[in-house]
């Protein structure tokens, strides 16, 4: 008899310690300044409201868009235009749960007669070869009137060097400006005092458009595991915006975690780029109109309702 209930105890902890060692969401999690508030919640993953969170660290949305869709996680970190690619090919296989990062796109140079984007037309500007970034800077030129590539006295965008090139050749004077974001602008800005921060672009977007903000990184979950998960989507995604704000109010701190966690930059690097990265959280649905606005103005067709969280 007290083997046999030794026994049941046995299997009943085995059953608990499995119970409580399973994670309760699978996070991917992008190197780079969008998923720097991730450290924040590795760090503190024993007390959040969230429990058993586990995370997976990716080096770019290529290699963790397949462990999305494969099940090997379940929530991670998408670009708008490639989470509603994959909600419209994938027959709605992600939903969008919130946006995390704005635009940090802005304007570097070290010539000290430049004063607005007029000065522009006939200049050559460095850009990154991200083609979201190149269209959202030549729609803001267009509606100041500013022609670019062809016309008249146009501004000329020049692909030509590798992104982790610019900010070299913006120091060594190779080139006089370019459009970079975070946190490439800060490691320019880092080794150079001549250059600075000439335009913000996510501040001339609002003052053009009737939306608040184009967004540049989402929170994206697998539709099949919102289904069953509801509730706990929706909790994940309000630790998420503690981390966001935590992370806001203490760079200094934050890029500690950072460069502890292996998310990819130096702790310099967060610490300066942090306040500059437009780090943010904003629910789906609350986002939608900007999140259409955005997709409209890269010539993407944008997901129905569904694809809001």
């Amino acid at each position: 008899m007290n083997r046999k209930f030794a026994w049941v105890v046995f299997a009943l902890f085995c059953r608990f310690f499995l119970f409580a060692q399973t994670p309760s969401v699978r996070l991917g999690v992008l190197k780079g300044i969008s998923c720097s508030p991730c450290a924040y919640l590795i760090a503190n993953k024993e007390k959040l409201s969230v429990q058993n969170m586990a995370f997976k660290v990716f080096d770019s949305e290529q290699s963790e868009l397949p462990a999305l869709l494969k099940g090997e996680i379940d929530m991670g970190f998408l670009a708008p235009e490639d989470a509603a690619k994959v909600f419209s090919k994938g027959k709605g296989a992600l939903i969008c749960v919130g946006v995390v990062q704005n635009g940090s796109l802005c304007l570097l140079t070290s010539d000290e007669s430049y004063s607005s984007l007029q000065d522009l037309r006939g200049k050559k500007i460095l850009a990154a070869g991200e083609k979201s970034d190149s269209l959202i800077f030549k729609h803001l030129l267009s509606k100041k009137e500013i022609p670019v590539d062809e016309g008249e006295n146009p501004v000329l965008l020049d692909f030509s060097v590798p992104p982790a090139n610019i900010a070299n050749n913006l120091i060594t004077k190779k080139s006089d400006y370019a459009i970079l974001t975070e946190p490439y602008a800060t490691v320019a800005l880092k080794n150079s005092k001549e250059l600075r921060r000439a335009e913000n672009f996510q501040k001339i977007y609002n003052e053009n458009e009737e939306w608040s903000s184009f967004p540049a990184m989402l929170l994206v979950a697998r539709t099949d595991f919102v289904k069953e998960n509801r509730e706990l989507v929706r909790k994940t995604g309000e630790v998420y915006k503690s981390a966001v704000q935590w992370t806001v109010k203490n760079p200094a701190k934050a890029a500690i975690l950072a460069e502890k966690h292996n998310i990819g930059l130096s702790e310099g690097v967060v610490k300066q780029s942090v306040p500059n990265a437009a780090l943010i959280w904003r629910d789906a649905k609350a986002a939608k109109t900007d999140i259409e606005k955005y997709l409209t103005i890269l010539g993407r067709e944008f997901p129905d309702e569904g694809f809001y969280f």
